[in-house]
C-alpha cells in the first residue's frame, strides 16, 4: 500500500497569494505607523518559516509588534489605528528600520524553538524592560489576538486581502477596509500541470493507492466551527478537487472536542499525520481526528490502525513541520506494533528552507514534480 501526503502551500501550489498578502499587510501596518512602504522580503518570510513560524497571521502580528517597538523609540504614544480608513498619522524618521530577519532568527533560537510561535513572541517582547504598562498591554493584545479577526487588525487586513473584500464581508460579517480582490485567486500558481493532475488522479484510482492533503491552511470544518475554505480553493486550483483534507478547520474542531488550544494538533504533532493517513484510506475526517488524538493521548489504538501496517507513506513538505509530524506518527504507531515505511520529500529552492529540511531528515528537491516522479 502507498499513501501520499501533500502539504498545500509550497508543494501542490506556489502560495504567492499568502506571501504577497503578508507583505502587503506588513506594508499597510508600517505605513499606518509612519514607516512608509517598509515590508518583509522573501528571505525574511523564509527565515520565519524555517523556524516553524508559518502562519501568516502570526508573522503579521509579530512584525507589527516589532514595528511598534521601533515607533515607540521616537513617539511613545504612537499606536495602530482602529480602522485603516481613518486618516494616517505623521511619518517617522527612524535612524534604522526594524530588522524582521533578526527577529525571525531570534524566535528560532534554541531557548525558544520548543514553544508555540506566539508564546515565543511574547517571551521575546518581555525580555526587555523599556516598555510602559500600556505598551506591554498593547503588545500582548496584538500577539495573543493574532488569530482572532474580532480582536486583531493584522488578522482582519490579511484575511481581507486573502479572500477579497466582498467575500471577507460575506464570511466574517465585518466591514471591508481595502476594496481588494482575492490574493489567492489573483496570485497562486499550481505546481501541477493539467496532465500531471490527471496522472495523479489516475494513480489514486488504483487499488492500494491513496492520498490526502496535510495542511495548516484554513479549511472547511465540521458543524459549529468557523473556518474559511482556503484549502478547498487550492485543491480546486490544482485539479484535485475531491482529495481528502486534514486542515486547520478539522484540527480546530478536534481541539474544541478536547478542550485544548487550536495549535495542539497541528504538525509537528503526530496527530496531524496520523489523521491524514486515515482520511487517505477513506475514513471520515471526524472519526480519523478523534482516533488519532486518542492514540497519541492514551497509546492505545483500535483495529482500524492495522490497515496501515507495512504501508509506504510519502510526505511532501516545504517546511520541517510535516516531516516531524510523520516521524512522530511512525514512533506512535510502533508503540502499538504497527510499522510504516516513511519517505520524506522536501520541496524548496530557498537555501534557508533547504537547510532546515535537510536537517529534519528530508530528501530535498527543487520542484514538486521531481519528487512526485519518485513516488508514483
Amino acid at each position: 500500500m502507498k499513501i501520499l501526503l501533500f502539504d498545500m502551500d509550497g508543494v501542490l501550489l506556489e502560495s504567492l497569494g499568502y506571501h504577497i498578502a503578508l507583505q502587503e499587510t506588513v506594508r499597510i501596518m508600517a505605513k499606518s505607523l509612519g514607516f512608509g512602504d517598509l515590508t518583509l522580503s522573501t528571505d525574511d518570510i523564509a527565515a520565519f518559516e524555517a523556524g516553524g513560524i508559518n502562519k501568516e497571521w502570526d508573522e503579521a502580528a509579530i512584525c507589527t509588534a516589532l514595528l511598534l517597538e521601533a515607533a515607540w523609540k521616537l513617539d511613545p504614544k504612537r499606536t495602530l489605528p482602529e480602522d485603516l480608513r481613518a486618516p494616517k498619522g505623521s511619518n517617522l524618521n527612524p535612524q534604522s528600520t526594524p530588522d524582521f530577519n533578526a527577529i525571525a532568527h531570534r524566535l528560532s533560537s534554541r531557548d525558544l524553538i520548543e514553544f508555540p510561535p506566539l508564546e515565543r513572541a511574547i517571551q521575546r517582547f518581555t525580555e526587555t524592560d523599556h516598555f510602559s504598562p500600556v505598551q506591554y498591554q498593547i503588545l500582548h493584545e496584538l500577539i495573543n489576538g493574532a488569530r482572532d479577526p474580532q480582536r486583531s487588525l493584522t488578522h482582519r487586513v490579511f484575511q481581507e486581502l486573502v479572500l477579497g473584500s466582498a467575500e471577507f464581508t460575506r464570511i466574517y460579517g465585518l466591514p471591508a477596509m481595502l476594496a481588494c480582490e482575492s490574493y489567492l485567486l489573483k496570485h497562486d500558481i499550481s505546481n501541477l500541470s493539467p496532465a500531471e493532475s490527471a496522472r495523479l488522479l489516475d494513480w489514486m484510482s488504483k487499488p492500494g493507492h491513496s492520498a490526502s492533503v496535510i495542511t495548516s491552511r484554513p479549511s472547511r470544518a465540521p458543524a459549529g466551527i468557523f473556518s474559511t475554505p482556503e484549502t478547498e480553493l487550492g485543491t480546486e486550483l490544482v485539479g484535485l478537487k475531491d482529495i481528502p483534507i486534514v486542515g486547520w478547520g478539522g484540527l480546530t474542531w478536534l481541539a474544541q472536542q478536547c478542550q485544548t488550544d487550536q495549535q495542539t494538533f497541528v504538525k509537528p504533532s503526530p496527530v496531524h499525520a496520523l489523521a491524514a493517513m486515515r482520511v487517505a484510506l477513506g475514513d471520515n475526517q471526524q472519526a480519523a481526528l478523534l482516533e488519532a488524538g486518542a492514540l497519541v493521548e492514551t497509546g492505545r489504538g483500535g483495529p482500524a490502525w492495522r490497515r496501515l501496517d507495512g504501508a509506504q507513506v510519502f510526505i511532501f513538505e516545504d517546511t520541517p513541520g510535516g516531516i516531524k509530524s510523520l516521524q512522530a506518527a511512525r514512533e506512535t504507531l510502533e508503540k502499538i506494533s504497527i510499522s510504516i515505511r516513511p519517505s520524506f520529500f522536501g520541496i524548496a529552492r530557498n537555501p534557508v528552507k533547504r537547510k532546515a529540511l535537510l536537517a529534519s531528515g528530508a530528501q530535498v528537491y527543487p520542484t514538486f514534480s521531481q519528487a512526485l516522479d519518485l513516488s508514483i
